[in-house]
C-alpha cells in the first residue's frame, strides 16, 4: 500500500475555509495562530486575485493585438457594463441617497484589491488613492507589460487612453466606466484622474459631493458635454451632436 500523505485532521483542515479557521482561532484565543491564519487568507486571496487580473489583461491584449483599437474599445465598454452598471445599482440601493455611505461602499470595493489606501476629504470631493494601485499599478511595477511578451500597451492616443499614448491595456477600462455612468445617470458618481507616471504614482479615484461641479474636462475627454440643468432639476444626456 501506498502510505498516506495526510492524516484526518490535515484532510479536513483543507476542506475548511480559512475564514472559519481564523474565526475558530479568535474564538479559543489563539492570538497566534490567528495571526498565521489571517495572512494565510490574504495571501490565499491575493492569489486568486492577481491571477483574473493577469487573465483579464491577457484577454484584452490579445482582442486589441488581433482586432484592432476599435474592437477593443467596444469589447471593453460592453464587459465593464456587466459589472460597472450592477455596482453602481448596489451603491445607489444601499446608500439610499447617502453619499457618506456610498462613498464607504465604494471604498470598500477598492480594499477587495488589498494593497494600502489613503482618503482625504475637502468641501468639494473625495478623493481615494491605492498606494500601490492593487491592479493596474501593479501589473506596470511587477514588469508584466515590459519585453516581447508582455501585455499590450495601447500606442495611438483615444478616448479610452485619455488621450495618452502607450496606455496598459487594463487600465483604458476607467473611461468605460466613466461613459456607462455619463450615458446611464447624466453624471459620473467616481471619475479618475490617471497619475504622471501610472504604476510608480497613484492614479486618484475623486467623488464630487456635487455632482454639478465635476469639471468639464472629466466630460470632454470622453468626447462628451457636461449636461445643464432643466427647470425641473434634471440634467440632460451629455451626449455630444
Amino acid at each position: 500500500m501506498v502510505k498516506r500523505l495526510f492524516s484526518d485532521t490535515e484532510l479536513e483542515q483543507m476542506g475548511t475555509r480559512t475564514l472559519d479557521r481564523l474565526l475558530s482561532a479568535i474564538e479559543d484565543g489563539d492570538t497566534a495562530n490567528s495571526k498565521l491564519l489571517a495572512q494565510k487568507m490574504y495571501n490565499e486571496f491575493l492569489s486568486q486575485h492577481d491571477g483574473y487580473r493577469n487573465w483579464v489583461t491577457a484577454l484584452l491584449s490579445e482582442i486589441g493585438r488581433r482586432f484592432g483599437d476599435s474592437v477593443l474599445d467596444e469589447v471593453m465598454t460592453e464587459t465593464v457594463k456587466s459589472w460597472w452598471l450592477p455596482n453602481l445599482a448596489a451603491m445607489e440601493e444601499g446608500s439610499k441617497g447617502d453619499l457618506s455611505i456610498k462613498a464607504k461602499m465604494f471604498a470598500a470595493g477598492l480594499r477587495g484589491h488589498m494593497q494600502p489606501m489613503s482618503v482625504e476629504e475637502d468641501d468639494e470631493k473625495i478623493t481615494l488613492k491605492m498606494k500601490p494601485c492593487g491592479s493596474g499599478g501593479r501589473l506596470v511595477l511587477e514588469g508584466k507589460y515590459d519585453g516581447p511578451d508582455g501585455f499590450l500597451k495601447v500606442s495611438t492616443p483615444q478616448k479610452m487612453t485619455y488621450d495618452r499614448s502607450d496606455f496598459p491595456v487594463y487600465c483604458a477600462h476607467e473611461a468605460a466606466m466613466e461613459q456607462i455612468d455619463i450615458e446611464q445617470n447624466g453624471s459620473p458618481f467616481v471619475v479618475v484622474e490617471p497619475s504622471k507616471d501610472l504604476g510608480k504614482e497613484p492614479c486618484s479615484f475623486i467623488i464630487y459631493k456635487d455632482p454639478g461641479d465635476v469639471p468639464d474636462k472629466y466630460y470632454d475627454r470622453l468626447g462628451l458635454t457636461k449636461p445643464t440643468k432643466t427647470s425641473a432639476g434634471k440634467t440632460g444626456s451629455g451626449t455630444k451632436e
